[in-house]
């Protein structure tokens, strides 16, 4: 294993999650992170969401590694993507309209409440945008198989994580948290409605 090629994939995980990683996942996270009234509450949300990636990412890369980059081909031109996206959208619909309507989505991973962002971070790393395929296509060159991809995606996803976005899902339920039962009801009324848009514009920017 080439210690050089798992720093340098680790590299360019912080420098892209600092970058199209955050612009990407801010406003699907972030409006979740913001329904709640602690920062610990919003830092394990916004940490569950990054360890689904990191799970993808390296189940992803070992299968690059061992297949190759034809794999890719495949993913793209039997549908999967599509239909990933259009379940990623209508969860984050659902989710958005269950905190309008003061409700729970019960889509718990291991027990716990963040598992709903587990999933939902599982599926935006199955929806890559055109750098995270770009580096899947390096990982698929660098890989000598199966493990040496695993390994070079896990430490790829661990760089992603050293990003603002931590800090941002645990500072955000403070802004919540300063206002009055009143005022925290229409933050989370705009964080649901934010949720919707956001999975409205990954419906109309798969049909357009």
């Amino acid at each position: 294993m080439d210690i050089g090629k798992i720093l340098y994939l680790a590299l360019q995980g912080f420098f892209l999650g600092f970058g199209p990683c955050l612009m990407t996942c801010a406003p699907i996270i972030l409006p979740y992170a913001g329904t709640k009234r602690t920062w610990q509450e919003g830092f394990f949300a916004t940490l569950s969401f990054s360890l689904g990636r990191i799970v993808v990412y390296v189940i992803m890369g070992g299968l690059f590694g061992y297949f190759g980059a034809f794999i890719l081909k495949f993913y793209y031109s039997s549908g999967i993507y599509y239909y990933i996206q259009a379940i990623l959208a209508a969860m984050l619909m659902l989710i958005g309209a269950a905190i309008l309507f003061g409700k729970s989505v019960d889509f718990k991973f291991c027990g716990v409440d963040e598992g709903n962002m587990f999933i939902v971070g599982m599926l935006v790393a199955l929806s890559p945008c055109l750098p995270l395929i770009g580096i899947l296509l390096e990982i698929a060159l660098l890989s000598k198989g199966f493990f040496s991809g695993f390994i070079y995606s896990l430490f790829f996803g661990l760089g992603t994580m050293l990003s603002p976005l931590l800090l941002l899902g645990a500072v955000i339920p403070l802004v919540g948290g300063r206002v009055d039962a009143k005022r925290f009801r229409i933050f989370t009324y705009l964080c649901g409605i934010m949720l919707i848009l956001v999975g409205l514009y990954l419906i109309f920017r798969r049909a357009s």
